[in-house]
């Protein structure tokens, strides 16, 4: 479920958890509010990146490039700009579908899969109210470890913030594993051939 949860809040979330006092504003001047502005989006991305979160999943159907790879791949696909990490590619798409091979290199996707490509993949997500409530409590978490040093100068607030990070990561990934229906397994053709 969504957060409405927005910057400053996730931040003071942080805070809390450091027992320090809350910011007005992201955008007020401090030199604490300067470091979660200038680290907040880094992080996010990265902790988007470690999981597959139902809130940054993406669909796309990928038209080919007009030119091919010069060897090795018959097709390149152009990534979408949001594009924080590719899902593993099958057939249509489907998360249990026969695999497709498939390499990025740089910002495309080399395949011999032709167009169009059905792709899933992890987005950047730019509204933090979007977030789910477990994300939330990871994400403030890890902005608490990061910031630890630089807020109290103590290393044993962060040493405690990267196990209640963990914790709270865990914890978080499990829940939103959870919504859904289970993923069937994939197609196998030494099973197939057993039918």
């Amino acid at each position: 479920m969504p957060s409405e949860l927005d910057i400053t809040a996730l931040c003071n979330l942080a805070l809390d958890y450091l027992d320090e006092a809350p910011l007005t504003s992201i955008d007020e001047g401090t030199s604490v509010a300067r470091w979660f502005k200038r680290n907040f989006w880094p992080l996010v991305d990265g902790l988007t990146r470690k999981h597959p979160w139902n809130f940054a999943l993406a669909r796309v159907l990928l038209p080919a490039n007009s030119t091919s790879p010069p060897f090795g791949w018959a097709y390149a696909y152009t990534l979408p700009s949001d594009c924080l990490r590719v899902l593993p590619l099958s057939d249509d798409g489907i998360d249990a579908g026969s695999p497709i091979a498939f390499k990025v290199e740089k910002a495309d996707i080399v395949t011999d899969r032709p167009p169009p490509l059905a792709l899933r993949y992890i987005a950047r997500t730019r509204n933090p109210g979007l977030f789910d409530n477990q994300f939330c409590d990871a994400l403030a978490a890890l902005l608490a470890q990061k910031a630890a040093h630089f807020i109290t100068g103590k290393q044993s607030y962060a040493q405690a913030m990267a196990q209640m990070y963990q914790g709270l990561l865990n914890d978080a990934q499990m829940i939103d594993a959870l919504e859904g229906t289970p993923d069937g397994p994939l197609d196998d053709d030494w099973l197939n051939a057993r039918l």
